[in-house]
């Protein structure tokens, strides 16, 4: 099986952990998303961004106190292809 099936950008560690820890959750906020992954906080708002750009994951903002909520989800597209990629990866590990 070839490697060119794998988007080299997805499993990079840092994306796949913060990919996995959205497509457990219907939503996370960034201290949530820092403790899930281990990740600091620029790697984080870096990842995002990324995923953001490539519309897989939908970012919104919310007042939940006198301080605004960064929200994170990933789209129906992020769930597609994060499903796709753990499928990539079980067939070549011949599961």
């Amino acid at each position: 099986m070839p490697f060119q099936e794998l988007d080299a950008h997805l499993v990079a560690p840092k994306r796949f952990v913060t990919l996995a820890h959205l497509q457990q959750v219907e939503q996370a906020d960034y201290p949530g998303l820092q403790e899930a992954t281990g990740l600091s906080t620029p790697d984080l708002s870096k990842i995002i961004r990324d995923l953001e750009e490539r519309g897989l994951v939908a970012v919104t903002k919310e007042r939940r106190t006198r301080y605004g909520t960064t929200l994170v989800r990933l789209t129906p597209e992020g769930r597609a292809t994060f499903a796709a990629l753990l499928a990539t990866l079980n067939r070549i590990a011949g599961r």
